[in-house]
């Protein structure tokens, strides 16, 4: 009899436990990092901008600017960077700023540069990575890049005091995919759709950008988007990954905050409408919008209203809400019953040169947007914002990047 009662409880409880399973949500764990190039940009925009255009200036801005990317230890920064994605065994991670920089002597009787190899200059020579092939293989493999966007890519001469080079600087936004879920994730062909001059890779480039120029060439300021479809479990999901502009690409012309808003436009559009999410998958944005929950709408008053054809610029993350999708940080437990406020989780941006000891970061512009509300979010976080992410010496190093990356468990 006692056998029997314990045969009749066990299965009991193995259909209890299968009910469980059955109704238990599925979910998805993302993630969203800018790496950061490691150096700022600017400088050398402006220089190269300048009228009348100084080579000698422009020159200085560049080497200024790959020893800033050498001084700020890019080897062990994504490593510090893999380590955050390998405790966190996430499914898809969006990466933004996966830079490469890479450097070439110039040939014999190089009419542009003085011989030499400037590549081998020591205060520039540990730029020279691969940002994203240093990632995967700190992951040992655990991921794979299964989608990229290429960006700005450009290469532009140099010269150092052992001589001259050329130094190539390309940009990407990459979506990765833990390796057991890649054989069976897809791209996204939105490359197919936004027409041949703006196909990038696996992705696209936005129709409307910032430019600038160099020496009185012009150059477009490219930013992109890509997405991938995949599986986890029995459920589908598309996942799109994108870098927006910064809110004021040029900073003496307030409008030009219409950049960004113009690429968030066309990216929700691609997402929701030109290319139509089947009914059996959940779309979910990722990113960094360069746009804060307290962006306010930017009034456009005559007769610049008639030039860009509208009287009010809506910021992007104002642009994903009014499309009904949801800002997963705002669903985590505690951030609507007054534990929590949902403008906690700041996530840009620490100093240039990474050296602050605390964190300093302000705004919350690194974002993850489900389309499909979630019916629980959990397990957000932000990482890399604790003195003990940085790079060695524990605690003492360097901040992984200027932001934090923000995950989350999206339960459907």
């Amino acid at each position: 009899m006692r056998r029997i009662i314990l045969a009749s409880l066990a299965a009991s409880l193995l259909g209890l436990a299968g009910t469980a399973v059955a109704t238990q949500p599925s979910g998805i764990d993302v993630m969203t990092q800018n790496q950061y190039l490691g150096a700022d940009l600017v400088p050398i925009v402006e220089a190269g901008a300048a009228i009348p255009f100084n080579p000698v200036a422009f020159n200085a801005a560049m080497i200024n600017a790959l020893g800033m990317v050498a001084a700020n230890l890019p080897e062990q920064r994504y490593k510090a960077l893999a380590r955050e994605i390998a405790l966190r065994q996430l499914h898809v991670v969006g990466l933004q700023e996966a830079f490469e920089f890479s450097c070439t002597p110039p040939p014999p009787g190089d009419p542009n540069v003085p011989p030499g190899n400037g590549c081998n200059y020591q205060a520039i020579a540990g730029a020279f990575n691969d940002h994203l092939q240093g990632t995967l293989d700190a992951l040992h493999g655990m991921y794979v890049a299964k989608a990229v966007v290429r960006n700005l890519d450009v290469t532009l001469p140099i010269v150092t005091p052992v001589g001259g080079a050329y130094v190539t600087v390309v940009d990407r936004d990459v979506i990765l995919v833990r390796r057991d879920l890649a054989r069976a994730s897809n791209v996204v062909p939105y490359d197919q759709y936004c027409g041949p001059d703006y196909a990038s890779e696996d992705g696209c480039n936005y129709h409307f950008v910032a430019t600038t120029s160099i020496a009185g060439n012009p150059l477009r300021i490219e930013r992109g988007f890509v997405g991938i479809d995949l599986s986890v479990g029995r459920a589908k999901y598309r996942v799109v990954n994108t870098h927006l502009e910064v809110r004021e690409p040029d900073p003496t012309n307030p409008f030009s905050r219409i950049v960004q808003s113009a690429q968030a436009n066309e990216l929700i559009q691609m997402a929701t409408s030109v290319v139509p999410v089947p009914p059996d998958r959940k779309l979910v944005i990722v990113g960094d919008m360069n746009s804060d929950p307290r962006d306010p709408l930017f009034p456009v008053p005559p007769p610049y209203d008639g030039i860009l054809g509208t009287n009010v610029i809506v910021p992007p993350y104002q642009q994903f809400m009014a499309a009904t999708f949801t800002d997963a940080w705002t669903m985590r437990p505690g951030a609507m019953s007054g534990h929590g406020d949902p403008l906690v989780g700041f996530s840009c941006c620490q100093l240039e040169d990474l050296s602050n000891h605390n964190s300093i970061l302000y705004e919350r512009i690194d974002m993850i947007f489900p389309l499909s509300r979630p019916h629980k979010v959990m397990n957000a976080f932000l990482l890399g914002a604790t003195v003990f992410s940085k790079t060695w010496p524990p605690g003492h190093g360097l901040w992984p990047s200027d932001h934090a990356a923000v995950s989350a468990t999206l339960l459907y």
